[in-house]
């Protein structure tokens, strides 16, 4: 294990090179934030932080790299991926300030980094997952709404990023600003939000697709920017690393997706056969499919594909290669059929949706992670949110930033049972007891 890292459950925050008082560590006494990160020599200031029992690491002991360079088998017990985007909901400069740019489908075009964390996850299932990303140069410098946000993004996932603030909020904070301790408030009270829900990150993200991949090499591409279309499209899914197929779990999907153009080694020819089999919904790229044999041919609701029977389940197999993850992620989506999703969103294009469920049992967890600033009439936060879900549930619990949590009560929407949600901003989250 590298010098100074930890196997304890750290709250990182990244130490701005401005700041040169040891003095400037009592900005979080009392708060969450229990590790500090330093890019070089911090002397007197590393003293200060280990008096007031905080845990420090310097950043070239972490590994962290890009994500096609992570190396995932490291004896730390970390895992640091850097270079990530701000999240947020990309603007149209042309359109004015607040017009969001949109993808071929009119939805807003959002950049989040949680489908990273979520890979990470499912590569490195027993470390910890700090994300490194820094707020946009060359612009407004972020509000506090904007690292709230960024907070939230990360932490749905069970992830953690490492905080770095913009230059003027570090020097705003080192001279004391009033305006910069209220932000700092508010970011330290939405890490304290998550830490008080940390068994929430036991839970097992979930939705009716398994994908499975490499997400390396000739298959980096495409697999990454499936994640990364898929969750911009809400299509909820499991991410199977190819090399752990042998051991997962594929109980409960609807589908299963092969994104690779290589044929599956011959072991995992006969589980992924055998889900089929049994009444689950095969996808498979061109030059994967030769490995199953489909039988008899059936309508495809999807242009561009064959579906064939395969036992009790189905085939599906494109008749051209896939090039474009965009139009892959649609064509999936149309594959496995909504009407499969374990929650319908209503209204929520501005979201970021993310469904776990508890390990070893019913209950499940909904995230709404907002990127919007759409506003009802009359008032501020976000326009109403509905949503249904599938399983059958004893109650839902409604979960926010700013409130104590509080009971959702149902509404009959035809046949059909839908919770309302009122207005909030930044994030919500669902606690569903089965």
């Amino acid at each position: 294990m590298a010098a100074g890292i930890s196997s304890a459950d750290l709250v990182p925050f990244l130490w701005p090179a401005s700041w040169t008082d040891p003095r400037h560590v009592s900005l979080f006494e009392g708060g969450p934030i229990n590790c500090l990160v330093f890019s070089g020599a911090a002397g007197p200031i590393a003293d200060a932080a280990r008096t007031a029992g905080m845990s420090v690491i310097y950043g070239n002991s972490l590994g962290a790299a890009p994500l096609g360079d992570v190396k995932w088998n490291t004896t730390v017990p970390i895992i640091a991926i850097t270079g990530l985007l701000w999240p947020r909901m990309k603007t149209a400069a042309a359109g004015g300030p607040n017009q969001a740019q949109a993808g071929p489908t009119g939805a807003p075009w959002i950049d989040s980094n949680s489908w990273v964390a979520r890979l990470a996850v499912a590569r490195a299932p027993a470390k910890q997952i700090w994300l490194g990303f820094e707020p946009p140069k060359d612009e407004p410098a972020p509000t506090e709404t904007a690292y709230r946000t960024a907070i939230a993004d990360v932490a749905a996932t069970g992830a953690r990023w490492m905080l770095t603030l913009d230059e003027k909020l570090s020097r705003s904070l080192a001279a004391g600003v009033a305006s910069a301790l209220k932000t700092w408030r508010g970011i330290l009270a939405t890490l304290a939000f998550f830490e008080q829900r940390k068994a929430w990150r036991a839970y097992i993200q979930q939705g009716p697709l398994g994908v499975v991949s490499t997400f390396a090499g000739d298959n980096e591409f495409m697999g990454t920017e499936f994640l990364n279309l898929a969750a911009r499209r809400n299509l909820l899914y499991r991410i199977i690393d190819r090399s752990r197929l042998a051991t997962a779990d594929l109980a409960g999907l609807r589908a299963v997706i092969w994104l690779d153009q290589e044929l599956p080694a011959p072991e995992a020819v006969p589980k992924l056969a055998e889900f089929a089999r049994g009444g689950g919904l095969l996808i498979a790229s061109r030059t994967a499919a030769p490995a199953f044999k489909g039988e008899r041919l059936v309508d495809c609701p999807v242009t561009g594909y064959e579906l064939r029977t395969l036992g009790k389940g189905t085939l599906a197999t494109t008749t051209e290669d896939w090039d474009d993850p965009y139009f892959l992620a649609a064509d999936a989506h149309d594959l496995v059929s909504r009407r499969y999703d374990p929650i319908r969103l209503f209204n929520g294009s501005s979201y970021w949706v993310h469904y776990s469920v508890a390990a070893g049992a019913k209950d499940s967890l909904i995230q709404l992670v907002s990127f919007g600033s759409r506003a009802r009439a009359g008032g501020g936060g976000t326009a109403e949110v509905s949503l249904r879900i599938a399983e059958a549930h004893r109650s839902v619990t409604l979960h926010t930033l700013d409130a104590e949590p509080a009971p959702l009560q149902p509404a009959a929407v035809g046949p059909y049972t839908e919770y309302r949600l009122p207005q909030f901003a930044i994030y919500a989250a669902l606690e569903v007891k089965a």
